[in-house]
This record gives C-alpha cells, sequence and structure tokens, in this order.
C-alpha cells in the first residue's frame, strides 16, 4: 500500500499508525528478550548403533509426519519419553 494517495489525511494517518506500531514493537520485543532464561543445555554426544534400512526408512518418515527437523531429534524424543 503505498502513502501517495489522493487523500493526504489518510496518508498522514498511516504514517503516524506505522510509526507508532514500530514503537510498540520495539518495546514488546525487548520486555520477551527480557524474559527469557537461558534453560540450561544438556550435552549431546554422538552414538553409532545399526537398524535395518526398513526401520531407518520408517522412522524418517514418522519423523517427518510428526513434524520433527530429522530422525536424531524424533529419536531424541522417544527416549525422553521413557
Amino acid at each position: 500500500m503505498s502513502l501517495d494517495s489522493f487523500n493526504k489525511k489518510k496518508d498522514e494517518e498511516m504514517k503516524e499508525n506505522y510509526q507508532e506500531t514500530l514503537k510498540n514493537d520495539k518495546q514488546s520485543s525487548t520486555d520477551f528478550i527480557s524474559k527469557i532464561s537461558r534453560k540450561e543445555v544438556e550435552r549431546k554426544r554422538s552414538v553409532t548403533f545399526s537398524i535395518t534400512e526398513s526401520q531407518l526408512k520408517k522412522m524418517d518418515k514418522t519423523a517427518h509426519e510428526n513434524g520433527f527437523k530429522n530422525r536424531s531429534e524424533f529419536l531424541a524424543s522417544i527416549i525422553d519419553a521413557i
């Protein structure tokens, strides 16, 4: 949407609304960031184990269907649920 319309009053109102929105967003994002507490993250280790190709495909498919980034994240989630 352009601010170069035929109605200067509406253009000025839009400009003020944009400026107010940007001003409010800066304050709210600063508040949001200040409220985040850093969660202690456990160190990850690489492990090696063997599974069949069909099991690997099944795990990939299920991980993808359930919104996981990768099968490793999916497997970690399963283990956490134990």
